[in-house]
């Protein structure tokens, strides 16, 4: 396992859907002692089964609550200066409060940002969303955990169409570029070089600072 010399960092795993965040975090966390991963999908879908939503304007509310909790966390996690890996779609919108608590803490921030083939992420997200382990509040707006049906009976109204998905990469950027970017091409998740990745996040933090 390799350690990080400078505790305080904050890594990004940032991209479309579908472009495996989830899975590069686990792979990061085998990796990197004492990392801490926090998830803001892991968030809303605590507040989801605690809550639940009748609708897409409810659903929304609800969400920027969650991202509210989930700056609370980041920032506790912060103050405390642990070294933890963020996962989650982050886009420009996310961006300012992000760098704001990085300046705030003094933390080295690293991003590492999947990208790829966008027909092949969609249509891989599509193969995720069937998943039995995929949580229903991010396919429908209508969801309360007492009222949770089989998978097949869930009403996908908040899947988006390719066009749409595509249209969200363009305008909602990913490549925030905190800190030093780590891009990495994961449009065949079989060939992505995780011991490449490594070197590099091992390279950044070894490097001198003025």
């Amino acid at each position: 396992m390799m350690k990080l010399q400078q505790k305080k960092t904050l890594i990004i795993v940032t991209g479309g859907p579908g472009t495996g965040k989830s899975y590069a975090a686990k792979q990061l966390k085998e990796e990197i002692e004492d990392l801490d991963i926090l998830s803001y999908d892991s968030v809303k879908e605590k507040e989801w089964d605690r809550f639940g939503f009748d609708n897409a304007a409810q659903k929304k509310r609800l969400n920027q609550f969650c991202l509210e909790e989930f700056y609370l966390t980041l920032q506790k996690m912060m103050w405390e200066g642990r070294t933890i890996l963020i996962e989650y779609p982050f886009n420009h919108r996310h961006k300012d409060a992000l760098a704001a608590l990085i300046d705030q803490y003094q933390y080295q921030a690293i991003t590492v940002y999947l990208y790829g083939d966008w027909q092949v992420i969609y249509k891989r997200g599509l193969n995720r969303d069937k998943q039995d382990n995929r949580h229903p509040g991010h396919l429908t707006n209508t969801y309360h955990i007492e009222q949770a049906v089989s998978p097949e009976d869930i009403i996908p109204d908040a899947v988006l169409t390719y066009e749409q998905f595509r249209s969200d990469i363009d305008r909602k950027i990913y490549d925030i570029r905190l800190g030093a970017t780590i891009p990495v091409d994961v449009t065949d998740f079989r060939k992505v070089n995780f011991q490449e990745l490594f070197a590099k996040i091992h390279e950044i933090d070894t490097q001198k600072r003025p």
